[in-house]
């Protein structure tokens, strides 16, 4: 994570650092991307650089971590309003998630990620982000509406979920077929799976 003297930079500092660093890692894999283009960009010695992270994969890490921290949110506003059901809340939230994901701020940092096969790195990553994610929704969730016993198995149902998305994702970056997907496609898969999750996928009636 940052350094504290990064916190301690002036705001305008601090969101061209940002941004020479988005900037970066959309447009290069980890592996091809450098420091010396980050301070480049945002007009700062090398030398500071270090004053703010501990080195590249630090750097990686922490803007990783914004991102994810601004889709967290998206989804904890999402089960508020649509109070506490997840799965209508899920529902909204994968429409409004994939046109931002494919076509949005950050459609280039993902496909380069994924093509890339950068999320490997996100294993290096701190998980209190994901984990104040469950906790958050947990908190939020209407439970009688689901099968879930405790908060371990909610954490599970998550997972579930998450799952369909950025598989569904990693799908339209990955194709290679002579007909490109398109995010509506991107958005009946997931929605789709959503269902399957909700209703099961057998159709007929299982009697014990």
């Amino acid at each position: 994570m940052p350094k504290d003297t990064f916190y301690h930079l002036d705001q305008a500092k601090k969101q061209r650092l940002f941004i020479a660093i988005k900037n970066e890692f959309s447009q290069k894999s980890f592996a091809d991307s450098a420091i010396s283009e980050i301070v480049k960009a945002a007009g700062i010695p090398r030398g500071s650089f270090y004053q703010y992270f501990e080195d590249k994969l630090d750097c990686y890490l922490y803007f990783v971590g914004q991102v994810q921290n601004e889709r967290n949110q998206i989804f904890l506003n999402t089960l508020i309003a649509n109070q506490g059901n997840l799965l209508l809340a899920t529902k909204h939230f994968f429409t409004i998630s994939i046109e931002d994901v494919l076509h949005g701020t950050y459609a280039d940092f993902y496909q380069t990620m994924i093509t890339a096969h950068d999320f490997r790195l996100h294993r290096f990553l701190k998980h209190g982000s994901r984990q104040q994610l469950v906790h958050d929704l947990y908190q939020h969730t209407d439970l009688d509406q689901l099968r879930v016993n405790d908060l371990e198995d909610f954490r599970y149902l998550i997972e579930m979920i998450l799952n369909i998305f950025f598989r569904s994702i990693g799908s339209y970056f990955n194709n290679h077929s002579a007909t490109p997907l398109t995010s509506v496609q991107i958005q009946e898969r997931c929605l789709l799976m959503l269902d399957w999750l909700a209703n099961g996928v057998s159709t007929t009636n299982k009697t014990n």
